[in-house]
């Protein structure tokens, strides 16, 4: 049941994507970071236990990769958008002060369409990525529970 709601979790989060209220974390409740030695804990709550926060730390891994994506999605668009900038203050020199210009014009186009590329490729490596996720979580859930 926690599984399930834990990929019910995940999958809200993947379909609000950038969404801050969506990455409010919340604590268990009535697990304390207790240190082992001071547990008097069983084999198989112990096993339960290692389950846990081995599916939490997927979660966390899973999160990190987004918001890199995020924070290098957000670099890629601010730097297109300063370089669209430059030359929008080039295209509107007169043409016959162009002469001077028109270099700086062809290199600005060139980088432009260079990150416009890398981050099609990024947008495509996450869209891959989201997808394999979502086959493997619902791969998982038509095994039969015993």
């Amino acid at each position: 049941m926690e599984l399930k709601k834990s990929i019910s979790d995940t999958e809200r989060a993947l379909r609000s994507y950038g969404a801050v209220s969506e990455t409010a974390w919340t604590t268990d409740k009535g697990h304390s970071d207790v240190s082992m030695a001071e547990s008097t804990m069983s084999p198989d709550e112990i096993e339960v236990e290692m389950a846990r926060i081995q599916r939490l730390r997927e979660v966390l891994v899973r999160r990190e990769s987004e918001l890199r994506f995020m924070m290098d999605d957000i670099q890629l668009c601010k730097d297109i958008m300063s370089l669209k900038q430059e030359l929008r203050q080039i295209v509107t020199v007169p043409e016959k002060d162009k002469n001077k210009n028109r270099q700086r014009e062809e290199e600005l186009i060139l980088k432009i369409h260079k990150l416009v590329q890398k981050r099609d490729f990024l947008v495509d490596d996450a869209e891959v990525e989201r997808l394999r996720y979502i086959k493997e979580h619902v791969s998982f859930l038509a095994v039969p529970s015993l």
